[in-house]
């Protein structure tokens, strides 16, 4: 886009289009028993080095906390990265955290520890 193109949506409050794909994902956590108050510091500080990194977009986020049919818990998070390639080139710092989500998490019912399928947003509440 040109810059006076680009300068005219601002002053009319138009958001300019992503440069890439974003990518929307709903990500389940299978959390080994005693692990949750460890894992939910993780995933804040996943969050927050995601964002000071600028490789997810603010909303949605979401994170909840509940049980799966086995009774144990899982946490699911839903996040949307700027750029559908960035999970795939995730910098080291990222990955380091990812790996200690992971030695927290556990296969179960037939899941991996960890699922994050990608999903379109339909509609998006303020």
């Amino acid at each position: 886009m040109t810059g006076a193109l680009l300068l005219a949506m601002t002053e009319l409050g138009i958001a300019a289009p992503p440069a890439k794909p974003t990518e929307t994902v709903l990500v389940t956590h299978r959390v080994r028993a005693g692990q949750d108050a460890e894992y939910a510091k993780l995933l804040a500080r996943q969050w927050t080095t995601l964002r000071r990194l600028d490789l997810v977009l603010p909303k949605p986020h979401v994170i909840l906390r509940g049980t799966d049919e086995s009774g144990k818990t899982i946490f699911v998070e839903v996040l949307t990265w700027r750029d559908a390639d960035a999970p795939d080139n995730a910098p080291a710092e990222v990955q380091a955290i990812w790996n200690e989500l992971e030695a927290r998490a556990e296969k179960r019912l037939g899941h991996p520890g960890i699922d994050f399928p990608e999903f379109e947003i339909v509609s998006a509440g303020d």
